[in-house]
């Protein structure tokens, strides 16, 4: 009976209903500019570095023309700027790791001295 005005139709344009709020307003290419940039951000901070040098580096090469886009992946770039690797990272990363087995392990023990069937 009502067809098409039964389900909403999200996005823009006529007879669209604004979905959720939009992130980029502007140009259209914020939108991909901004994600370019949130993954290199988010790339950086996978491989534990320090994402301001990391950044600044791979931004500066780009605008000075440089087209060698292999030496600015993240986990090549890390080899070549020990300096900007955030190792206390790892060291949380496996500090963590080791409170996680140790509290399991509590864990494991005291249901089994629970479970343990009477004498």
């Amino acid at each position: 009976m009502l067809g098409n005005l039964a389900r909403p139709v999200w996005g823009w344009g006529p007879g669209a209903i604004p979905g959720p709020t939009p992130l980029f307003l502007g140009s259209p290419d914020a939108g991909t500019r901004a994600a370019t940039l949130l993954t290199l951000i988010s790339t950086a901070v996978r491989n534990d570095l320090d994402v301001w040098a990391y950044l600044k580096d791979v931004l500066d090469k780009l605008l000075a023309g440089s087209t060698d886009y292999d030496s600015m992946r993240a986990d090549i770039w890390k080899q070549s700027h020990p300096e900007s690797v955030r190792t206390y990272r790892t060291e949380e990363r496996r500090d963590t790791a080791n409170r996680t087995k140790l509290t399991r392990a509590q864990r494991r023990l005291q249901n089994a001295r629970k479970n343990k069937p009477p004498r």
